[in-house]
């Protein structure tokens, strides 16, 4: 399950998610008008929930910004 919620598994995902949608309307399954609101709903439910799934720790300190180094 690791792979799948990695970097490169959430993109294999996406891709796979995204091509399904039109070997659906060519198959006749959903209508080629409706497609876009299926991308879009394809996007509004995995997006956010693989996002959400990989966010970064909280850091224990807040973050000092006198410890970035100044640009040249």
């Amino acid at each position: 399950m690791s792979w799948l919620v990695s970097r490169e598994g959430r993109k294999w995902i996406y891709g796979v998610c995204l091509a399904a949608v039109p070997l659906l309307v060519a198959y006749g399954v959903i209508d080629g008008e409706a497609a876009p609101l299926w991308i879009a709903v394809i996007a509004a439910l995995v997006a956010p929930s693989l996002a959400l799934a990989n966010l970064t720790p909280p850091l224990d300190e807040p973050y000092d910004l006198s410890t970035v180094p100044e640009e040249d």
